[in-house]
Order: structure tokens, then sequence, then C-alpha cells
């Protein structure tokens, strides 16, 4: 727990500077769809709800690392963050207006990434939005992006990066998404083409 508890603590200094564009996009799409309802799975330290929330706007979290939501209290900007099982979250059926996930999907076994995006369907209204963002590598993707986000990937445990490879080899976020009921609206990418933010619009 300790260990866990020190990796959580430099986290978001570390990757600070990787998300900053996107988490400002998040926003932006936020603001500007007026979502009153807004979960965020696997939500990590929380810094995505306080930027919403230093704007304005509230959302909650939930995330199975109690190391990441000791982090997540910290600051003057308080948010609500949940410890539970992304796979099984406990609120009713289409209880959000949006529900979004950053770089989680990634990291888990392509079963239990599944599992987590059906988890937001179920939770988001009908016509509501889901936001994924996540890795990207396919021929558009730099060499730079390749290498930096593999030399990431590969110190951030065996599991991590087993996972992070099944992902790539599963090519990414389009297989995940292939058949689910799902509409994308938008897409952009950053990083040098390594990373896609997409809003998905649930259909039925």
């Amino acid at each position: 727990m300790e260990d866990e508890y020190k990796s959580a603590k430099y986290y978001d200094k570390f990757l600070h500077l990787f998300v900053w564009r996107i988490r400002k996009k998040v926003l932006e799409i936020v603001i500007r769809n007026k979502y009153k309802t807004i979960l965020d799975v696997c939500c990590g330290t929380g810094n995505q709800l306080k930027l919403l929330k230093k704007h304005g706007v509230d959302g909650t979290g939930v995330d199975l690392s109690k190391a990441m939501l000791v982090i997540a209290e910290f600051g003057k900007i308080k948010v609500k963050c949940h410890e539970q099982d992304a796979e099984n979250i406990t609120f009713n059926n289409e209880s959000f207006d949006m529900t979004m996930t950053t770089f989680a999907l990634h990291e888990k076994s392509n079963s239990s990434a599944k599992k987590i995006i059906n988890e937001m369907i179920r939770l988001t209204k009908k016509n509501g939005h889901l936001i994924i963002v996540d890795f990207s590598i396919n021929s558009n993707t730099s060499l730079l992006a390749r290498k930096g986000i593999v030399f990431i990937e590969s110190r951030a445990g065996d599991d991590h990066y087993e996972h992070y490879k099944e992902y790539v080899a599963y090519n990414g976020l389009n297989n995940l998404l292939e058949g689910l009921p799902l509409k994308e609206i938008e897409k952009y990418y950053f990083a040098f083409n390594g990373v896609v933010l997409k809003v998905l619009q649930k259909q039925k």
C-alpha cells in the first residue's frame, strides 16, 4: 500500500504536461454540452473532476485504488470520489448525462475493458454521451509517440505493460467499441497522433 501511495502521489505531476491539453479539451466539451450529471470512471487522483469543478461543473468519480483516492481528497477543490470496481458500479441505470474514462482501458485486460465500457453505457442516459481517452497506435502515429508511449508503459509494471500490448494488438478502442450501441460524434488526436479522445452518443 505504501508503494502504491508513493506512486499515486507523483502520478499527476509526472503526467501533467502530457495530459493538460486533453483535460482542457474535456472541459471545453463539457461546458459546450452543458452536462448536468457526470461520472468519471477510473477517476484516479480526481484532477479532471477538480478542473471541471473549478469551472463550476460538479461530477462524481469512481476508482478501485485507495491510494489514488487518498490523493484525490487533497487540495483546495474537493470532489466526490468513491471506491468502486469499474466493472460493477453501484449507481442506477441511466443516472448520468455523460460518463468518461481517461487512460484506463489500455491497462486492463481486453475482457475487463469491455465490461467497463458496458457499465458506462448502462449508466449513461439514452442519447447521452461517453467520452473516452486512450492511446491510438496506428500508421498515423509518429515514431516519437510510439517510443515515448512504450517507454512509459514498460515502466508501469509487468501486468500493465502486458495489457497495453494486448490493447495495441487488438486495435485499441476500435476493437473495444465494435458492435456497441454508440455513435461517434467527435474525435480529437493528441501527442503526435498517439492519443485519441472520442465523444460517443448512446443510441439505445
